[in-house]
């Protein structure tokens, strides 16, 4: 068991989502407290078509329908695709359990916490939800099923729905007890935190008021309030009002919250849960002795001193009998503690209740009441209690400890930490508190300096195109807002899940990046462009690639090394290797402004610039799958790739480009716009002197030989129109101008010792796949002389991957257009990025690249790119669509497939099959065909076990077809399943 100050370790508020009457959102519910807003409102007219009670018994009624309560809009929409469940699954889950997922999802972002942080972790979750009368309507719409009965007919579900959504491997616990249930959910997820049990938990509760038949039994008893308002601690209080709405609070070890860098809300040191047992008349009777029992045993439990105790959110059901057993028990417990220490009466503990505000939402309400104290604290103000004309008899005894907040007012200030309590009592006698005191000061430890022109790059994404526009158009606001823009992009790239459909901004300053979200959030053109969705394309495959000569500028490096501190430390290693070899600096080299001329400055500067770029890449969390060198690049790759140390891959770029540069004669290179085909032929019988040095695109050839033989064959092809560029290049290299140094390159390099190395390479020297272990001494003669098949190891790659992001690790973008001519010829999905572009500045240069990556699907470690702390984020926009158990609805849908599956042709093709295939699940998912993606996965489409069981059923009713239940269990689409039961189909006619 951990401690904290000789007690049980504190536990902290560090996430919240709530839906409640008139707050929709965190800040919404504090704008209301804060305001003294009363948000009780008579039934809308659209509410009232959704009354359960008018569908399932309209002789029922013995109520008006403006009857008034705490009233959530658009309970029967749900984001149901955001969450991968089929409109079939959608409509047969209750509405509670839809609105707990939603604040469940919105509590674990406020936490800053994402799924696969979450994901396998010992997580409980723990959850309270009222009587599913939805479950009723199902019924009586014909339309229960497993789905209905996992979704409406056992709240208890709901938990372990939550912790299938997260992967949690905690307890997935549905508590039950009346008006309690939600605090003593809190409670038993305390507990288990303090003993040791779980990491973390997540408590939510929901209510929603979808059958009168409740208002009837409370109206009857005599417990709803004539006036329709909920006046607690009033003396003529008269009852209270039905509200509905869902809040969910996350929560975590205070020491590991602070570690963390979370942001808490306020702390819990303890609860307790007690009964009222035979103290009351009756099971309903308020018992005043178990609720100072219940007092007692919470500040024992959280070793606190109540004497020090500012604040308690009552329960405050607004009952003449209620309030005065409440009132009453608190008064006599605190007055003794007071007396105890010595309190003087004009430091009276304030009492309040959101009911006041909200309404009582019953099951909910005391995670209503946690989430108000919670911010109270956090805000350091008290709200006021509403409705109060006389306050209660009992406030006016004499020497009472007690007050009610008429106004809401600063968190009085007494040296010392601020303390809360938080009631919620059950119908049966039920009682539950929580001690609450306020955070501790935030992590003190220097946040890293934020200048007014630093470069950044913020990482949105999502699982709908409008959501991304609107989450793009929140975070422009929030970025105008910051006081460090730095910590909204840190924020974004590390406590927010990486959805399908990405967008990332990258700039200097707040002002243009909240251009640009603006600019993309209003339909606009963005810095980067909207990445595929992932969900079709799936993860990419990352390609170094390293050019050969000719992407060197003076200045080049300069910025990446006074700024980025993994490039410097491998330019440093880098440095030590060739100065060794040569005798100078290439970090000198770099700063100076003296122009590089000769073979053996260039290529070592070239190498050390790509091998400390490669380092970058890798910092910030993109690894490649596969390296691609082209000629002189193929000595960064083989040190990217671990086939040969930083010493060795230095000793053969610096002995080699030694050797190059004192070789006599003079060679040349033009880079022709012709096939490999088109160039032999246009070399003739000049191949004693002229080669096809390598081989970029499919249209772009490099000639390289004797300089003058070259000449000739340049002019040829002018006159023919064929465009001809001559390379920056004495030295003729992958021609027979290069062979009478070779055997000098194989005895220069013959002490280096190669290594299979981590990461596969594509030699382009020798056509074809490898580790590196042969990269010996005759490897770079033969790199020096053979052609560079430079499309062949492109093309190789995109075969065996079309999803592939080639990454140009380079000083300057030397072969990227022939990568995309490359990957337009195979028509692939893939992208070419370059590192830098001459003379431009070099950390934007690689941050807009590594957003265009992370919208192709790369996920970088975004703690290595953003420097920053965590600050709180825009939450998710759903993109809500109705889903309700309508009987008439449902029957058009099906009325609509089934006169399309009549009309379909008889004539069997593979499309024609698909478009049957694609009829047959719409009718299944209740849904229109439209909506159903025939190349993605069906689980895309939320099909599951029981739906696929349904669908293979149906394939073989109607089409009959004998499909294995696995295939619509597997990753496959309906288009691949209907390819193989054609061609099946072909087989056995």
């Amino acid at each position: 068991m951990s401690v904290h100050d000789g007690r049980r370790e504190p536990v902290a508020i560090i996430g919240a989502g709530c839906r409640l009457p008139g707050a929709p959102t965190v800040d919404a519910f504090w704008e209301i407290l804060g305001a003294g807003v009363d948000t009780i409102a008579p039934m809308s007219a659209e509410r009232r078509a959704l009354d359960l009670l008018k569908s399932i018994n309209d002789s029922a009624h013995r109520q008006p329908d403006d009857r008034e309560g705490g009233f959530v809009d658009g309970i029967d929409a749900f984001d149901a695709h955001f969450f991968e469940m089929s409109p079939y699954e959608a409509v047969r889950l209750d509405p509670q359990q839809r609105l707990l997922l939603e604040t469940v999802w919105e509590a674990v972002e406020d936490a800053g916490l994402t799924p696969r942080q979450l994901a396998g972790s010992m997580t409980g979750a723990y959850t309270c939800c009222f009587v599913s009368h939805y479950w009723d309507l199902l019924t009586t719409a014909g339309m229960t099923d497993m789905h209905a009965l996992l979704g409406a007919s056992r709240y208890s579900v709901a938990a372990g729905r939550i912790a299938h959504l997260l992967d949690l491997r905690g307890p997935a616990l549905g508590t039950e007890a009346t008006c309690a249930s939600s605090l003593a959910a809190v409670h038993l997820a305390t507990q288990a935190i303090q003993n040791g049990e779980i990491e973390m938990a997540i408590v939510g509760g929901v209510n929603l008021l979808l059958c009168r038949e409740l208002d009837m039994g409370a109206a009857e008893a005599g417990l709803l309030s004539p006036t329709g308002r909920c006046r607690f601690g009033d003396d003529a209080a008269d009852g209270f009002v039905r509200a509905e709405g869902a809040v969910t609070v996350v929560l975590k070890p205070l020491s590991k919250a602070l570690a963390d860098g979370d942001r808490i809300y306020a702390t819990i040191l303890g609860s307790s849960m007690t009964s009222n047992g035979r103290q009351g008349q009756s099971l309903t009777d308020t018992g005043t002795g178990g609720q100072e029992d219940m007092l007692r045993v919470a500040y024992r439990a959280a070793g606190a001193d109540p004497g020090n105790l500012d604040y308690v959110e009552a329960h405050g059901p607004g009952t003449t009998e209620g309030d005065t057993a409440e009132l009453g028990a608190l008064s006599r417990f605190l007055r003794t503690e007071f007396e105890r220490v010595g309190r003087p009466l004009d430091q009276r503990c304030v009492v309040g209740s959101a009911k006041s505000n909200v309404g009582h939402l019953e099951v909910a309400a005391g995670l209503a009441g946690l989430l108000k104290t919670a911010l109270a604290l956090h805000n350091r103000v008290i709200p006021s209690t509403l409705h109060v004309r006389t306050p209660h008899r009992v406030l006016d005894e004499e020497g009472c400890p007690i007050e009610l907040a008429l106004e809401a007012r600063p968190w009085p200030e007494r040296g010392r930490p601020a303390m809360a309590g938080v009631t919620a009592l059950g119908t049966y006698g039920m009682n539950a508190h929580v001690v609450l005191t306020e955070a501790p000061p935030r992590n003190t430890e220097a946040a890293p300096a934020h200048h007014d022109e630093q470069p950044m790059v913020l990482p949105l994404s999502a699982r709908d195109p409008n959501a991304l526009r609107q989450l793009a158009s929140a975070y422009a606001d929030t970025v105008d807002k910051a006081e460090r823009p730095a910590d909204v992009c840190f924020s974004a790239g590390t406590r927010r899940t990486p959805h399908n459909l990405r967008l990332a901004v990258s700039g200097s300053n707040p002002t243009a990046l909240a251009e640009q979200l603006r600019d993309f959030g209003s339909g606009g053109r963005a810095t980067f462009p909207l990445g595929k969705d992932l969900k079709l394309t799936g993860e990419p495959r990352v390609v170094f690639v390293f050019p050969g000569q000719g992407s060197q500028w003076t200045g080049m490096g300069r910025e990446l090394m006074a700024g980025n501190a993994v490039f410097a430390e491998r330019m440093a290693e880098c440095d030590l290797a060739v100065c060794e070899e040569l005798g100078w600096s290439v970090i000198d080299r770099l700063r100076s402004d003296e122009p590089m001329t000769t073979l053996d400055v260039i290529q070592p500067s070239l190498w050390a610039m790509q091998v400390s770029l490669a380092a970058v890449w890798r910092s910030w969390g993109v690894e490649p799958d596969l390296v691609i060198g082209h000629s002189m690049g193929e000595c960064a790759a083989a040190a990217t790739a671990g086939a040969l140390s930083v010493r060795d891959a230095a000793a053969v770029v610096c002995r080699r480009s030694t050797l190059m540069a004192a070789f006599p004669g003079e060679g040349a290179m033009w880079s022709v716009q012709l096939t490999e085909t088109e160039a032999q032929a246009a070399i003739g019988a000049h191949t004693d002197v002229v080669s096809v040095g390598a081989v970029n695109s499919d249209h772009s050839t490099m000639l390289s030989g004797d300089a003058e033989v070259l000449l000739g064959i340049i002019e040829s092809l002018r006159a023919r129109g064929v465009f001809c560029r001559q390379v920056r290049a004495r030295f003729a290299s992958h021609s027979p101008h290069v062979e009478p140094l070779l055997p000098k390159v194989v005895a220069a390099v013959g002490d280096i010792r190669p290594v299979a190395g981590q990461v596969p390479i594509h030699s382009t020297a020798l056509d074809h796949r490898v580790d590196g272990s042969g990269f010996g001494a005759e490897y770079w003669a033969t790199n020096l002389r053979s052609p560079v098949r430079f499309a062949n190891a492109v093309r190789g790659a995109l075969t065996e991957h079309p999803n592939t992001v080639f990454i140009e690790v380079s000083a300057h973008p030397v072969l990227t257009v022939s990568i995309d001519d490359v990957i337009e010829a195979v028509g692939a999905d893939a992208v070419a990025l370059p590192s830098l572009h001459r003379d431009s500045p070099e950390v934007p240069s690689l941050h807009a690249s590594l957003g265009t990556a992370y919208t192709r699907g790369c996920d970088p470690d975004w703690r290595q790119v953003n420097q920053g702390r965590y600050v709180p984020l825009p939450s998710y926009p759903w993109q809500r669509r109705r889903y309700w158990a309508d009987p008439a609805l449902q029957e058009q849908v099906a009325t609509a497939v089934d006169a399309a599956i009549s009309a379909r042709d008889r004539v069997q093709t593979v499309d024609s099959l698909t478009r049957d295939m694609r009829l047959q699940l719409a009718a299944v998912l209740s849904m229109s065909p439209d909506l159903i993606d025939p190349t993605a996965p069906l689980s895309f489409s939320g099909v599951d076990s029981l739906l696929a069981a349904k669908l293979r059923s149906r394939m073989k009713q109607e089409l009959d077809l004998h499909i294995p239940l696995r295939d619509f269990l597997s990753s496959r689409s309906l288009s691949d399943i209907a390819t193989q039961a054609h061609r099946a189909s072909a087989q056995d006619s």
